[in-house]
């Protein structure tokens, strides 16, 4: 492997770790402890990626300007700062709804870099690569799903909340360190003082973007994308709740991460190690409508389980290997079609409207929880899916067909 994007790899790892580790202790903390509904639970965690689809547009075209490492380098020093914020609410010195509020915005708004992370990807391997390129930044995500769930839910039950998201600060801080050290620019001078000439006004910019979306492949791939993140989005803030309560399993904390960390595991083999030998034998356009498939069944059939462990486990690895396989040949398609100059404000474009759709989906989720059905958001997802599946079918595959005759 290029050891610029291992160390990329490495960096959003350390990273997603430090993520990964809250993802049981918000939900209980916040029903347990600051007795929110789950309503509210689901805006709390949805309010991180609300701020990264605003800011993620602004982050990506920055990275074309000014180089991927320095934006880089700003996400991680206030994701420190946003940690420690969260921790202070976490072990009572600052309890407050409003603070938690407040302490997940400033996460999203600085990790809203992620663009760049990608857009470094982009600019270290050639296409015929991107997708396996785009693949093992997928596994850093997974595999900070395998380990932070697991880590928090440990860490929490044993020493209470605060303790594990102090941790998730020294880990940004870590990633912070190799990013300085040991990343290189990957964007050339010559190009950055090329777009710094043309000036970075929000007219152009919003032109850009708009011009993505309209474009006749990017933008219908990056819509698609955005409809497959909202499909699972929808259980970031009920999975906890469903699993802990009587309608699910009644586990407690430390039982939910070991969920979490299998649903990570399998994400993270197929996106950094399946998926490789199945785009070499399968064409990318089937795999996809497969994943579109075999994801909506495993997001459906969670809320049937009654109470079998082996059939919860099944719907989990179903959804999980499903969407591993689509967010990777997704991010690699969009990525394939972008003109190199603008990869940083396209891909930039895509992880606002995936963080859109994670604002959408966890607040959606508890809403319908709260209102309708613990299973609501289950068969949300999976219904969404199945819309997906027919649009992959009509939509898909005949534009990859045009695309791959005009780009080759």
């Amino acid at each position: 492997m290029d050891r610029r994007i291992f160390v990329i790899f490495l960096t959003v790892f350390i990273d997603l770790l430090g993520f990964g580790i809250l993802i049981p202790i918000l939900p209980t903390f916040a029903q347990n402890e600051l007795f929110m509904s789950e309503t509210l639970i689901g805006l709390t965690v949805g309010i991180f990626s609300l701020m990264q689809f605003i800011f993620n547009p602004l982050w990506g075209r920055l990275s074309d300007i000014y180089g991927r490492k320095p934006i880089l380098i700003f996400g991680l020093a206030g994701n420190v700062f946003s940690y420690i914020i969260t921790g202070l609410v976490l072990i009572g010195i600052l309890k407050s709804i409003a603070l938690l509020l407040i302490a997940r915005a400033l996460a999203g708004f600085f990790s809203a870099n992620i663009g760049a992370a990608m857009a470094y990807i982009s600019d270290v391997t050639p296409p015929k690569d991107r997708s396996k390129g785009m693949g093992l930044i997928g596994a850093a995500f997974g595999l900070g799903f395998v380990f932070g769930p697991f880590i928090g839910g440990v860490l929490a039950k044993r020493f209470g909340f605060g303790f594990p998201t102090f941790l998730s600060a020294g880990l940004s801080l870590l990633a912070l360190i190799l990013t300085f050290l040991f990343v290189n620019e990957s964007l050339p001078k010559e190009v950055r003082i090329g777009r710094k000439m043309g000036g970075l006004s929000l007219r152009s910019g919003i032109l850009k973007l708009v011009t993505a979306l309209k474009h006749p492949h990017v933008g219908f791939l990056i819509l698609l994308y955005f409809v497959i993140v909202f499909s699972i989005s929808n259980i970031f803030s009920t999975f906890q709740l469903y699993a802990e309560s009587k309608n699910g399993f009644s586990f407690d904390i430390e039982e939910v991460s070991y969920l979490f960390a299998f649903s990570g595991l399998v994400g993270a083999i197929t996106q950094g190690i399946i998926i490789r030998p199945i785009l070499r034998m399968f064409d990318e356009r089937k795999v996809f409508i497969a994943g579109c498939v075999i994801m909506g069944l495993g997001l459906g059939t969670i809320p049937f389980s009654n109470h079998i462990l082996v059939l919860l486990l099944l719907s989990i690895l179903f959804m999980s290997f499903g969407n591993g396989l689509l967010l990777s040949i997704g991010l690699g398609l969009i990525s394939k079609f972008s003109d190199k100059d603008e990869q940083g404000g396209i891909l930039g474009l895509t992880q606002s409207l995936a963080s859109l759709a994670r604002f959408i989906g966890p607040s959606w989720g508890g809403l319908v929880y709260h209102y309708v059905s613990f299973a609501a958001p289950f068969l949300t997802g999976g219904i969404v899916m199945m819309g997906a599946t027919v649009l992959s079918l009509r939509l898909l595959k005949e534009k990859y067909r045009h695309s791959t005759n005009t780009h080759r």
